[in-house]
Parts: structure tokens; sequence; C-alpha cells
């Protein structure tokens, strides 16, 4: 069973989400109606995917959506807004948000978009202005707190959008599976998975009788 978190202050259209994402049988649905009280559940329940709203009571949602990625770092983030700046947009895919769906379309996209973002996909809703340098990135796994030990650092990076930008450069100058972590300082910093070959034993000459 996948596990979604809906956060949404406005108790009517929370219901119609939630309503639109039981239509399908492979969801459990958990709700919260304000930004602490997502971060307590995201916490404790560790959901697959959380909707988020950006104009949330007591914490906005692109700071919940900052602290989801420290608490749970696998949880996708899929926001759900009315709001429709090009600026807000950006910041909330460079925050690791896998689409960004407007309120008035989620009839027809919710659906399609947490299929999208389950399976890693980014979506933005039909007729958004988003920046392109945003939309074209590629979408990297986000982990926070130690990585593996064989994982190789190359650098810090400030900021989400620069560390993608910077993962696309590696890329295309070398073929391989990257990884964006963010540090106790909040600094982004930009990892190679490198895997350590075992020694070959060496081969013992055998003398002459």
């Amino acid at each position: 069973m996948i596990k979604i978190l809906v956060v949404e202050d406005f108790e009517q259209f929370r219901r119609f989400t939630v309503s639109t994402i039981m239509r399908s049988p492979n969801f459990h649905v958990t709700e919260a109606s304000n930004g602490l009280e997502a971060l307590q559940k995201a916490k404790a329940l560790r959901p697959d995917l959380v909707l988020l709203d950006v104009g949330l009571p007591d914490l906005n949602g692109l700071e919940v959506a900052r602290r989801i990625r420290r608490l749970a770092p696998t949880t996708k983030i899929l926001f759900l807004s009315q709001e429709t700046s090009p600026e807000l947009v950006r910041e909330a895919l460079s925050l690791g948000a896998l689409g960004y769906l407007h309120k008035s379309r989620a009839g027809r996209e919710l659906l399609h978009a947490i299929d999208a973002a389950l399976k890693g996909e980014r979506s933005v809703s039909t007729g958004l202005e988003v920046h392109p340098d945003v939309v074209t990135l590629p979408t990297f796994d986000i982990f926070s707190g130690n990585h593996d030990k064989n994982a190789q650092w190359i650098e810090a990076v400030e900021g989400l959008a620069n560390a993608n930008r910077r993962m696309q450069e590696l890329a295309a100058e070398k073929p391989g599976k990257y990884f964006i972590f963010y540090s106790g300082t909040r600094t982004v910093v930009a990892t190679t998975e490198t895997f350590a070959k075992p020694e070959k034993p060496s081969k013992s000459g055998s003398s002459a009788a």
C-alpha cells in the first residue's frame, strides 16, 4: 500500500483531494492541516509521497519541504497550490519536489502527477510558466545524513538547482550514478557512487621439482 500525506489547510479542498486520490485502491491517505502537523506526521509515518500546499498555517509549504528532506529523505514531494508565480514554482522544484500542480487542474491532473512523482518523474501543471533551467534539470536521488562509505565526494555546491546543474555537467563528462546529499549546514554536496573493487588474490608461483 502506497502511503500519501495530504497537507492542506482548506478543509473542503482537502476532502476533494483525498476523495480524488482514493479512486485508486493502492493508496492509503493521511491528512494534515498545517505545516507543523505535516512535519510530525512525515517523521512518524515516512509516507511515500507528500502532497503539499504552499500557503499553510504555522509553517509555509516551502519550509515544510526543506525540513521533510531531512526528516524523511526518501519521501517524494508534490506541490498542489493555487500560486502561479514562476519564481515560486522554480523555488519549489529547486527544493527537490517532483511536481507542481495548480489546484484548478487537480481534478484532471492529480492522479497522473502522483503516478509520475512515484516513478521519480517531474511534472508541472498545464499552463504554468516555469523557468526552463529548472524544468530541464535531470532528477537525482536526494538523501540526507551519512552516505555509503564507498561513495566518493566530489564537491560542495550551494543550492539544489546549482547542484542539479553540476550533476548534469558531470553526467555528460562521465556517465554514472550521481547523488545529492544535504550536510548539517544545509550546503548541498554532490557525490558520485563508486564501488570498491575486491583485490584479486596474488598467484603464488610454483617451484619446479
